[in-house]
């Protein structure tokens, strides 16, 4: 149960850690599901080596609920790019249609 828990939370802490770092870099700020996905990972590496995994009902709701930010945050930024990708390639289109008019 340790190794799944720290596993998990690597999982998680890398998975937010990559998902801040591609809003900062397309310019589209900070999302609050990325940080706690973060803090999240942080949290269960760190219970991981501090013996959470004995305590069973409590580490496998951990497991729950990491697994469950994880996915709902995934989702959330598949989304939001989605969206950002298409208004930009609308914006691009936009641009050349007033560009080829002229």
């Amino acid at each position: 149960m340790g190794i799944l828990l720290l596993v998990l939370g690597l999982l998680s802490a890398l998975s937010g850690w990559f998902k801040l770092r591609l809003r900062v870099r397309t310019l589209f700020g900070s999302s609050r599901l990325a940080v706690l996905e973060l803090v999240a990972g942080a949290m269960t590496v760190l219970g991981s080596g501090v013996g959470l995994a004995k305590q069973r009902p409590v580490a496998w709701g951990v497991v729950v609920l990491v697994s469950a930010a994880v996915v709902v945050s995934s989702v959330a930024h598949a989304r939001r790019m989605l969206r950002l990708s298409k208004r930009r390639a609308t914006s691009e289109q936009e641009r050349l249609e007033r560009h080829l008019r002229a």
